[in-house]
């Protein structure tokens, strides 16, 4: 790894250099690397000044402006900064740091993070898909993430709107743990309407992102960040997608690095399900059964990690408090609500609520983890609501 573990481990008080390192963000691992040739430590690169860069050769010409345009900043007192906002840094010397990442060949110098990792040793499965999703998808990548996080195998996706954060809901809702991976800085909520699910995240699960704190996202660096989802992984799940998309480019990252692809069949007159066909004629596993699915990551990649119940979300007795804890409006949403996602018209209709009061009673049934919102006004009932209405209808409640 070269000279800078030692340093690393020995001398605490170069951390803000490595965290300095780090925000020149066009350093890649190669030139990590190289660079330790000739710099002994990350304190002493700092002070070394543009003459020596320049002169060392290692850098090009766009990093050495990087380097220049960091060096008037203090690095002691902005890593001092970022700790006080609750943002931990994790250099790849550190032990802490992803053993499966530190594998791939262009592992991030240095992750930040918000929350927790997972625990090591633990089968990790990455499960993405399309944004506009259909309400198929929706339901698979539900009922991926649930049986993931029941079994307490740590999902990885991006937190992005459709298939990520509906499977990131749906493990956290049955008490596992999950990982997002941001394409921006961990403290910048992106996008906006996921900030319930980066909350709950940030509290049962982690955040992750190579980008500084602060830092916005950008499309560039979503394309950068699908290599960590995939290389945090032992299998790749893909739920929709279409034929040229983001999440194409996260499967051919993955097969570059090895992992194994599994995908959910659709069906052949949806745009979404191009992908996921192409991939199932190139060979990759097909999901008939998601528990069939969990057996088998269980069997190949070792025991799940043990993660504490959120008994909260993964009550499975919905007469324990939990009707009687609702509003009036969220026990009438309860009621009319079957299978099918649904807007705020459409609640309003069938149940006789105004539109606002739906919304609202509809923002707190998400917090509290029985509805998934969609985007676009659009909820999805989890199986957690839909136990609670069959509870209801079979007991005349």
């Amino acid at each position: 790894m070269g000279i800078f573990k030692e340093v690393y481990e020995k001398e605490k008080e170069q951390l803000p250099y490595f965290y300095w390192i780090s925000l020149v963000s066009d350093i890649g691992i190669r030139t990590y690397t190289k660079l330790q040739s000739v710099f002994n430590s990350p304190k002493e690169l700092f002070c070394a000044g543009a003459g020596r860069w320049e002169k060392s050769g290692v850098f090009t010409k766009k990093q050495l402006e990087r380097l220049d345009l960091y060096q008037k900043t203090d690095p002691e007192r902005e890593y001092e900064k970022m700790i006080r906002s609750g943002v931990s840094f994790i250099p790849v010397e550190s032990d802490d740091y992803p053993e499966k990442l530190k594998e791939i060949p262009s592992a991030p110098i240095a992750l930040f993070l918000k929350g927790r990792l997972p625990h090591s040793g633990g089968p990790v499965v990455s499960v993405i898909g399309a944004r506009a999703c259909s309400q198929y998808g929706e339901k698979a990548a539900y009922a991926i993430g649930e049986a993931l996080g029941g079994s307490r195998i740590t999902l990885v996706s991006g937190m992005a709107r459709g298939i990520d954060s509906i499977s990131q809901i749906a493990a956290l809702n049955a008490g596992g743990y999950s990982l997002a991976v941001l394409g921006g800085g961990v403290d910048v909520i992106y996008p906006r309407e996921s900030r319930v699910l980066y909350e709950r995240l940030c509290e049962r699960g982690g955040v992750i992102s190579e980008f500084a704190p602060g830092t916005e996202p950008k499309p560039q660096f979503f394309a950068a960040r699908n290599r960590i989802i995939s290389g945090l992984s032992d299998v790749l799940c893909v739920v929709e997608a279409r034929e040229k998309s983001g999440t194409m480019i996260t499967v051919d990252a993955a097969l570059e690095q090895g992992r194994e692809v599994y995908t959910v069949p659709g069906r052949i007159t949806d745009p979404t399900s191009r992908g996921c066909l192409e991939l199932i004629k190139q060979g990759a596993g097909v999901i008939t059964d998601v528990y069939e699915f969990v057996n088998d990551i269980m069997t190949n990649y070792g025991k799940p990690q043990n993660v504490q119940k959120d008994i909260k979300a993964d009550d499975k007795n919905p007469k324990a408090g939990r009707f009687d804890d609702l509003s009036l409006e969220e026990k009438k949403i309860v009621i009319y609500t079957d299978d099918n996602s649904f807007t705020a018209d459409e609640m309003s209709a069938k149940s006789g609520l105004s539109v606002p009061d739906v919304v609202k009673a509809c923002v707190m049934l998400t917090v509290k983890g029985l509805l998934v919102n969609m985007g676009a006004g659009r909820f999805n009932p989890t199986s957690v609501i839909i136990s609670m209405r069959n509870y209801l209808i079979e007991n005349k409640t």
